[in-house]
């Protein structure tokens, strides 16, 4: 899903206005909301593990995704968490936590509604009894733009990074096309990434939650504008 665009991706969001320290705040104060004694944290499809190292200070942290080059930049960000690589939609970690988090729409990388599903049932399997699962998702159908075209730059004395977007969707298929150019001392390089993205109806969602065994709470723009987080409950 992101190959090249590892190396910028934190630098592309920070110009965005993205605060993962903020947003790791915010989520702690969730769990404890519900489960004051949680100590062990699992982050599934982590990305660049921004954010975890936040965490890392009140939980025990684990972090898992698919991609090798986002598990990279992860690793060296934050060398004293474990990282596995694994699909969200089968692992097996042989132990339970207290919460889990699966943030920056990452499940919306599952285009069919049964590997949602399924992502989500593994997600609750890996629970402890009153455990917490909060996961952002990609954005609702209805709040959808429709087609559009978007640019954001980063900029440092010795770096530069451009990235341009164009995104389109049909029917519950999201699509948008990225166009990266960075500058810097080396020289310059240039790439492009498609990404393919489900809008999944909230009704899917809870379906997914109710299916898990979990009693859930929509939670609207709770850290983006148009991404709902659901917070699920183990019994």
């Amino acid at each position: 899903m992101h190959g090249d665009a590892s190396r910028f991706y934190d630098l592309i969001h920070e110009a965005r206005g993205r605060d993962p320290d903020v947003e790791a705040d915010v989520l702690m104060a969730e769990i404890r909301r519900r489960n004051r004694a949680a100590r062990t944290l699992l982050d599934v499809a982590c990305g660049t593990g921004a954010g975890m190292s936040r965490m890392s200070e009140s939980f025990e942290v684990m972090g898992l995704d698919a991609s090798d080059a986002m598990l990279a930049v992860a690793r060296e960000r934050c060398p004293d968490i474990q990282f596995v690589h694994a699909d969200m939609r089968s692992f097996d970690l042989e132990r339970r936590f207290d919460a889990i988090v699966s943030l920056f729409s990452g499940i919306g990388y599952l285009t069919e509604e049964a590997d949602m599903r399924q992502a989500i049932a593994t997600m609750a399997s890996h629970l402890e009894s009153g455990g917490v699962l909060l996961i952002e998702r990609w954005v609702e159908p209805d709040r959808w733009l429709g087609s559009t075209v978007s640019a954001d730059a980063y900029e440092s004395k010795e770096l530069a990074v451009a990235r341009v977007v164009r995104s389109w969707a049909e029917g519950l298929r999201s699509e948008f096309s990225a166009r990266y150019t960075a500058a810097s001392s080396q020289g310059f390089t240039t790439f492009d990434e498609h990404h393919v993205m489900r809008l999944s109806e909230p009704t899917e969602f809870e379906a997914a939650y109710e299916h898990a065994g979990l009693s859930f709470e929509r939670l609207p723009d709770l850290l983006r504008p148009g991404r709902a987080v659901y917070v699920g409950l183990a019994p």
